[in-house]
């Protein structure tokens, strides 16, 4: 029976939960996180890298067979792009495709052009037409910074003041740095959320 050596990259929950599956596998003989945690450590071997170079070369060192991508900042910086290009295999998307995760704005406007419903929206970095939009709107109003937060960079606001005061805190950088240089304000749906996982 063929056997394989898996690197998964990140150091959360959902990391430990992917390689708690691979780890009671048998044909998993080695696994390896980056960076990894505490409980991951219990799973397998924690290695650290400082760029994609030194990550290529732990691939090789250790005869990794597939690395994993649990988080989305790597992959919109193109890790699955340069391990693929050194004939490493990567489960995770292109920088091309992890947009649609990197950036709000992006997915929007995506959506709207392939007529995928979405909430009606406005993506701006002009506090004026961010009014103007919000105006518009009945409470509560969605805030959204429109790069990468670690899953914290949305605001549901009670109201057309704090939704403003929100885009404005995120436009000067106070509330989420870079990731909210540009926003998205959409409306308020109601109802349960679904995620759903294609692979090809």
């Amino acid at each position: 029976m063929q056997t394989y050596n898996i690197l998964i990259i990140g150091s959360g929950g959902r990391e430990y939960a992917i390689g708690l599956s691979l780890w009671q596998d048998s044909r998993v003989s080695g696994l390896y996180f980056t960076p990894g945690n505490a409980g991951t450590a219990l799973l397998g071997n924690n290695i650290t890298y400082a760029n994609n170079e030194e990550l290529l070369t732990h691939c090789e060192n250790l005869a990794i067979n597939l690395v994993v991508v649990g988080p989305e900042e790597p992959l919109t910086k193109g890790v699955s792009d340069f391990l693929s290009s050194h004939h490493i295999k990567v489960f995770g998307p292109s920088a091309k495709a992890a947009r649609l995760e990197g950036s709000k704005a992006f997915m929007k406007d995506f959506a709207t052009r392939h007529k995928i419903p979405t909430a009606r929206y406005l993506q701006s970095d002009d506090i004026e037409q961010i009014r103007a939009f919000i105006a518009t709107l009945n409470p509560p109003i969605v805030v959204k910074a429109d790069g990468l937060c670690a899953g914290k960079g949305v605001i549901i606001a009670p109201d057309s003041t704090t939704a403003l005061q929100e885009a404005q805190k995120m436009l000067s950088g106070e509330s989420f740095g870079e990731a909210g240089r540009k926003v998205v304000i959409e409306e308020f749906l109601q109802g349960f959320e679904l995620s759903v996982f294609a692979l090809s």
